[in-house]
């Protein structure tokens, strides 16, 4: 909760619907990728046995990646 907060702050936004907006609209092609994936490994008679992995960048900031398990 405490890097939502600071990251609302940083952002300068007063409500947390704001901040989640943000954070959905940076994290859109993310997203996008894990559900692509969810659909080919359950299509697929499970691929990666659950595993899945994904990464993103979006206008020059941070990159974000992480593995569902």
């Amino acid at each position: 909760a405490r890097k939502f907060f600071d990251l609302q702050d940083m952002l300068g936004f007063d409500k947390a619907s704001s901040t989640l907006d943000w954070v959905f609209t940076k994290s859109k092609k993310a997203i996008k990728e894990l559900v692509r994936s969810k659909n080919s490994s359950s299509a697929g008679g499970g691929g990666d046995g659950g595993t899945n992995s994904f990464s993103s960048s979006s206008e020059g900031d941070e990159v974000v990646s992480g593995v569902n398990q």
